[in-house]
């Protein structure tokens, strides 16, 4: 019996999986390494195996309407708010490095003007949550974002320039008045001899009313920081 040689026989398998993939009409399944095979990933629409969301699936699921000096990238509802809710609640950080990663809006027109500040390589900074609120869940969802965002755009990052010095409560089912209420004067720069950019990108996992990241804002410009730009990741 003759023996194929490795690289050859390698190649020819590439080869036949290939042709079968294209004979079938069916995408080849994602590359999986050792934690997708320990644990394999499996869509939270659908159950297919190979990714969180399916492509099936994650149609619809991007926000479309941008506003003006935020960037938003899917839409709080179906799986989107389910991945996020896992994320927040769960502890499940790779929900949170699936939505930035797999949103492609380097080619999309709505983005145009969030790629122009980009180039102003800003700091990036998390919404920072109140030490009452971090003990009680352990993370705060915004700063693993933050961190993700960073490094995806190779971009400063600060996770102690803004400090929350009120506890604020739960906002969930407050009106947008009893938002801004509480959220009035809860923000802090840190230490104002530290050297405050010029350019920060501002970054949190949702947008409701935008009490939070406007009071984030209000206290930043007044530290001195010219230009601010919002990220979310739903809203």
């Amino acid at each position: 019996m003759t023996v194929v040689p490795g690289y050859i026989g390698n190649k020819l398998v590439d080869a036949f999986e290939e042709l079968l993939w294209t004979w079938v009409q069916i995408p080849p399944p994602p590359p999986m390494n050792l934690l997708d095979f320990l644990f394999p990933k499996k869509c939270i629409g659908c159950e297919r195996l190979g990714e969180y969301v399916c492509e099936t699936c994650s149609v619809g699921m991007w926000e479309e309407e941008q506003l003006p000096g935020l960037t938003c990238l899917w839409a709080y509802e179906g799986l989107a708010r389910k991945l996020i809710s896992k994320a927040k609640y769960d502890g499940r950080y790779d929900y949170l490095k699936f939505l930035i990663y797999n949103f492609q809006f380097t080619n999309n027109s709505q983005f145009s003007n969030f790629q122009k500040f980009l180039k102003q390589k800003p700091t990036v900074v998390p919404v920072p949550l109140h030490k009452n609120r971090l003990r009680e869940r352990g993370f705060n969802q915004a700063e693993i974002i933050a961190k993700v965002l960073a490094s995806r755009h190779t971009l400063a990052y600060n996770g102690h320039l803004l400090y929350r010095v009120k506890d604020t409560g739960h906002q969930v089912g407050r009106t947008r008045s009893e938002r801004l209420k509480a959220l009035e004067n809860s923000m802090k720069i840190v230490n104002c001899k530290l050297k405050i950019p010029q350019a920060v990108l501002l970054v949190d996992d949702v947008w409701t009313t935008g009490a939070t990241m406007n009071e984030c804002t209000k206290t930043l410009r007044a530290a001195g920081v010219k230009n601010i730009w919002k990220f979310v990741l739903a809203r």
